[in-house]
């Protein structure tokens, strides 16, 4: 009798084209399919997935909103160091979900102006 083979797909995740600062409040990301997010940087520091803070501290100040480092960890993630000593890794697949850009709030048709 032949095993049963399972088939089991591995769900790739979402690359990062690049990587940059917009201003001094928000971080872009341009994805590999051709999608650009904008994460203002209260949104990423109030949601940190680290075990530490679990996104506490978030109001603490304007230290705890400025990055000293940002920085892509190859196919996997992203790096951000805070102003007050603050450690984040955010994988890609945390950052894609984060984004709450019209297309992906499930309301394409609306522009960021919400008109």
């Amino acid at each position: 009798m032949d095993p049963v083979k399972s088939k089991t797909t591995a769900i790739k995740p979402p690359r990062i084209k690049g990587l940059n600062d917009v201003g001094r409040y928000a971080i872009g990301v341009q994805w590999a399919d051709g999608h650009d997010s904008i994460f203002p940087l209260a949104n990423l520091r109030r949601f940190c997935p680290c075990n530490e803070c679990g996104g506490d501290d978030a109001a603490a100040g304007a230290q705890t909103q400025r990055l000293s480092q940002l920085s892509r960890l190859g196919e996997s993630g992203v790096y951000l160091r805070w102003a007050d000593g603050h450690e984040t890794l955010y994988t890609t697949a945390q950052m894609r979900a984060a984004c709450r850009c019209a297309f992906c709030a499930g309301e394409p048709e609306r522009p960021l102006t919400g008109g």
